[in-house]
C-alpha cells in the first residue's frame, strides 16, 4: 500500500509538538521513519553543548542493528559534521547525503584529481560505513546544526526515491523545531519555579521559534504584545481590573504565545503564497486548541491558556473554536483579538496588500460589538488618540 507522506508528516508534526521531553521526541521520530520507509535502522545524533560533541542519542530498527545510545560520538571536525556545516562539500546542492552518490563522485575524474575532495569523501564513506549508514540529513534550526539524522539501508535493498527524500527533508525541519521547543519547554518549567524574569526570557525565545516557522509574520508577536499592553493600560482607566499585576503579566505571556499552536500547522500551509483552501483554513482554525494542548502540562498558566484558546472568538458568538460570546470571552483574549486583528490588517500578506493604519482602525471600529468587545475597542481607539 502506497504511503501518503503528506498525511504522515501532518500526523508526526501534530504528535511532536505535544512532547516536551527530547528523548521521548527522538524515539517518536525514529519509529515514524522506520515504519514509513521500512529501513533497517535509523538514529539521531544530538549536539551536546557542554561537551561540544554530537552524540548518537537514540537509534532503532531491526533487532541486532540498533546502536547503543552514547556509543558513537562525533566532534565538529568529523567528516559527517563538516559535510553539513561546510557548503563547499555539498557538490550538488542537496541538503542530504546519500552514500551511493558520494561513491559516484569519487569515481569522477575531477574528484580523483582533487586530493582534498578525495581524502575528505574517502574518510566520510569510512565513517558512514562504520555505522552502516546509507542516508544522512542535517537537523538545522536556522543556522545552528542541532543534530544529524542517519538511516540504514531499506529492508527491500532498493534505493531511496525522491518522494522519500523530500519526506525526510521536511521531517528534519519539523524535528529541528520540535527539538528546539522541547528544550525550551524543559527550561521553561524550571524557570517558572525559579525566576519570573528568566521565565519571560524563555517565553520570548519560544515566541521567536513560532515566528521562525511562519515567514510572513516576522515581528507580529512583538507588535501584538506592545499593542495589547497599551490597550490594557487604557482599559484600566475605564474599568476596575482585579489583581492588575497578575493580569498584566498574564496578558504579556498570552500575547507572546497566542500563536504557539501554529507550531503544529505544516509550513506548506502557513507559508502558502496564495489564498488557503477550505480544508487548509480548517487546519489553521485548529491552532488555538493545539496551543492549549502544548501548554496544558505547564502549571500556573490557567489564565494564559484560556486567553490563547479564545483569542479568535467573536463578541457576537461567531468565532472559533467554541463560538462563545460576550462576557464569556476572557478579557485577556478579547484584548489580544483586537491587537492581533489590527496588526494582521496593517501587514502585507502574499495574497493581499496591507491596509493603512486609518483603514484598519475604521475596520476595528466598524466591528465593535460584533467581532470585538466594545470596551476593548474604545480603549484601542484611545491608544491612537492625540496623534499617538
Amino acid at each position: 500500500m502506497r504511503v501518503s507522506y503528506r498525511k504522515e508528516l501532518e500526523k508526526a508534526a501534530r504528535r511532536m509538538i505535544l512532547i516536551h521531553r527530547t528523548d521521548t521526541l527522538i524515539r517518536l521520530i525514529i519509529r515514524t521513519i522506520v515504519r514509513n520507509l521500512k529501513v533497517s535502522y535509523a538514529g539521531v545524533f544530538l549536539y551536546q553543548q557542554e561537551k561540544k560533541v554530537y552524540v548518537l542519542t537514540v537509534s532503532g530498527g531491526r533487532i541486532g542493528i540498533k546502536i547503543p545510545a552514547g556509543l558513537v560520538k562525533l566532534p565538529p571536525s568529523s567528516p559527517l559534521v563538516k559535510f553539513f556545516l561546510d557548503s563547499s562539500y555539498q557538490l550538488d546542492g542537496d541538503n542530504y547525503l546519500i552514500v551511493k552518490k558520494i561513491k559516484g563522485w569519487l569515481r569522477r575524474k575531477k574528484v580523483k584529481e582533487s586530493s582534498r575532495y578525495k581524502k575528505f569523501f574517502t574518510e566520510l564513506i569510512q565513517q558512514l560505513s562504520s555505522i552502516k549508514t546509507e542516508v544522512a540529513l542535517p537537523i538545522f534550526f536556522r543556522d545552528e546544526l542541532l543534530g544529524i539524522l542517519i538511516l540504514g539501508e531499506k529492508l527491500s535493498k532498493k534505493r531511496f526515491i525522491s518522494e522519500e527524500l523530500i519526506f525526510l527533508s521536511i521531517l528534519s525541519s519539523d524535528v529541528a523545531m520540535a527539538i528546539r521547543n522541547a528544550s525550551l519547554f524543559e527550561n521553561l518549567r524550571l524557570q517558572l519555579e525559579k525566576n519570573q524574569k528568566l521565565f519571560l526570557q524563555t517565553i520570548s525565545a519560544l515566541a521567536e521559534a513560532i515566528e521562525a516557522k511562519d515567514k510572513y509574520t516576522i515581528g507580529h508577536t512583538e507588535r501584538v504584545v506592545d499593542l495589547s499592553l497599551k490597550i490594557a493600560y487604557q482599559l484600566r482607566k475605564m474599568r476596575k481590573i482585579k489583581n492588575w499585576d497578575k493580569f498584566e503579566r498574564d496578558l504579556k505571556v498570552a500575547a507572546l504565545l497566542h500563536d504557539i499552536g501554529k507550531i503544529g500547522i505544516p509550513e506548506t500551509v502557513l507559508n502558502k503564497p496564495v489564498s488557503l483552501t477550505e480544508e487548509e483554513w480548517k487546519f489553521i482554525k485548529k491552532h488555538p486548541l493545539i496551543g492549549v494542548e502544548i501548554l496544558s502540562p505547564i502549571k500556573n498558566l490557567k489564565e494564559v491558556i484560556s486567553a490563547i484558546k479564545y483569542h479568535h472568538e467573536r463578541y457576537d458568538g461567531g468565532g472559533y473554536p467554541e463560538g462563545i460570546k460576550g462576557k464569556k470571552i476572557p478579557l485577556i483574549a478579547a484584548i489580544i483579538a483586537v491587537a492581533d486583528a489590527y496588526d494582521a490588517m496593517i501587514s502585507d500578506r502574499p495574497y493581499r496588500k496591507a491596509l493603512s493604519s486609518n483603514q484598519a482602525k475604521k475596520e476595528i471600529r466598524r466591528n465593535k460589538g460584533s467581532q470585538f468587545h466594545p470596551q476593548v475597542v474604545e480603549a484601542f481607539l484611545k491608544v491612537f488618540s492625540n496623534g499617538r
